[in-house]
């Protein structure tokens, strides 16, 4: 079973930009150190260490660090049959997911094991979402 979910770890300078892009996956940012807008048409988020963010598919935003900062940054693409959130929400991040993406990152991401904690990750979404 091979589940799509892409993660990846951003590494920002203070005071770094990205170019506004769309992504057409549903995107979870964590952040994990430092301090950052997220710049969505004319409103601004900002989020520190500890909090996260969920972007819906198809939306266009930048991000605009304001200290160093790193970011795990999980995608899901339109494949994935359960029901994922359709507004942008914004959480304090679960103490698990870290842990998670720690793991992801040191693991095959073809193994089954490696499936398995992406599952956890989806199920965090619903989690998370079902009381927002």
């Amino acid at each position: 079973m091979s589940l799509p979910i892409e993660y990846t770890r951003l590494n920002l300078l203070a005071l770094a930009k990205t170019k506004r892009q769309r992504q057409y996956k549903a995107q979870w940012l964590i952040i994990r150190q430092g301090e950052l807008n997220i710049r969505l048409g004319k409103t601004l988020f900002t989020l520190n260490q500890s909090q996260s963010i969920w972007l819906p598919h198809d939306c266009l935003y930048a991000i605009e660090s304001i200290t160093a900062s790193q970011i795990d940054i999980l995608a899901f693409s339109a494949r994935v049959t359960a029901s994922l959130p359709t507004t942008l929400c914004q959480f304090t991040t679960p103490s698990l997911l870290p842990v998670l993406i720690d793991e992801l990152m040191t693991t095959d991401k073809t193994t089954t094991s490696a499936q398995h904690l992406l599952q956890v990750c989806l199920d965090q979404v619903h989690k998370l979402t079902e009381h927002h």
